[in-house]
């Protein structure tokens, strides 16, 4: 099981052994049902520009077929979500955290003043959205949809069709050597999930998904995402444009940015044996940071992610994460997590 911050999470489904799985992800293809991830759909003329004006990222250059990872924050810079949205031909699709789309939504709506032809739908519950991960995904597509996405660029997408049904293929950030989410209508799935499986693609349970995702380094909503941080404290800096204009929050994040000093910043741990959130790290008997995540690879062992204060090192430094009374040795490591 996977400790969390929000308690234990289980397995989605009974789906075999987590190394067959994990295995499946390294060296073929697994997949999984991620609807639980929220979609929001934007309309209007002022659509982009909105977006843009609203989050981290410089959005205007994209055009239909392009995307991007964008970050939304609060006036004082702390994250709402992390988001990626997809410029299409009508609207702009957007995919939020796991069950965050409501306070996004919310959050952005109290922004669109009288003169913005902006409209905000819901669509989470009238679509579907599976995600294929590992190192024979472009294969895995190609099998599928006898089209070639292998330079398909970080979340860029086209439609295609899988057992006759219209799908949207993006390609996804880099968990488990690459990916792509597969957007559709919900009635699709029933359709789509055997088409895969017939390509020998092994299904991902949430508990080894949970273990490629920290591996990767990639921070999650309840976890490493949220009110408490910052996005370049949170290694979103890709997802973050210097020269574009004001959004919410830029203030803070371009000091930091001009400065080059962060309070704290996302870091790997390895742990020497399981440790119980909520854990804290410790260095010479004073608190140095806090772990967000633990999980146990069948390849790396007890590993997690967590926040360093500067005073607690860099990679390579050992610490101890502390959790009730217990503490247990950790080392600081770099991200993504490489092979011992």
């Amino acid at each position: 099981m996977i400790n969390d911050k929000r308690g234990v999470i289980g397995m989605q489904a009974e789906v075999g052994p987590i190394e067959k799985e994990y295995t499946a992800a390294q060296t073929g293809g697994a997949m999984m049902d991620a609807s639980v991830w929220g979609r929001l759909k934007f309309t209007g003329k002022n659509r982009v520009d909105f977006l843009h004006r609203m989050s981290t990222n410089d959005l205007l250059p994209l055009q239909v077929g392009q995307g991007a990872a964008t970050v939304f924050t609060t006036p004082i810079a702390r994250i709402i979500d992390r988001t990626i949205v997809y410029v299409r031909q009508d609207d702009v699709l957007m995919l939020t955290s796991r069950g965050n789309q409501a306070r996004v939504r919310q959050w952005l709506r109290k922004y669109i003043f009288f003169n913005d032809d902006v409209q905000i739908a819901d669509v989470t519950e009238e679509t579907g959205m599976l995600s294929v991960y590992g190192a024979t995904a472009n294969q895995v597509m190609a099998q599928v949809t006898d089209e070639d996405f292998s330079a398909l660029p970080l979340h860029h997408w086209r439609t295609t069709q899988i057992a006759e049904v219209e799908v949207m293929i993006a390609r996804a950030d880099p968990i488990a050597q690459g990916g792509f989410h597969l957007v559709f209508g919900k009635d699709a799935h029933a359709s789509l999930w055997p088409a895969l499986l017939e390509v020998d693609v092994v299904p991902l349970s949430e508990e080894t998904y949970q273990v490629l995702r920290v591996e990767a380094g990639q921070p999650e909503i309840g976890h490493e995402l949220g009110d408490d941080y910052i996005p370049l404290e949170a290694n979103l800096w890709n997802d973050v444009s210097f020269k574009k204009g004001c959004y919410t929050g830029q203030e803070i994040i371009a000091r930091m940015e001009s400065r080059q000093k962060l309070a704290k910043r996302l870091v790997g741990l390895r742990f020497a044996e399981a440790v119980a959130l909520p854990a804290t790290l410790w260095l010479a008997e004073q608190e140095v940071g806090v772990v967000t995540s633990v999980v146990h690879s069948p390849a790396l062992g007890w590993i997690g992610l967590g926040y360093l204060k500067a005073a607690g090192g860099s990679a390579g430094q050992v610490v101890q994460s502390r959790s009730g009374e217990r503490m247990v040795q950790t080392a600081v490591a770099a991200l993504p997590f490489k092979p011992v």
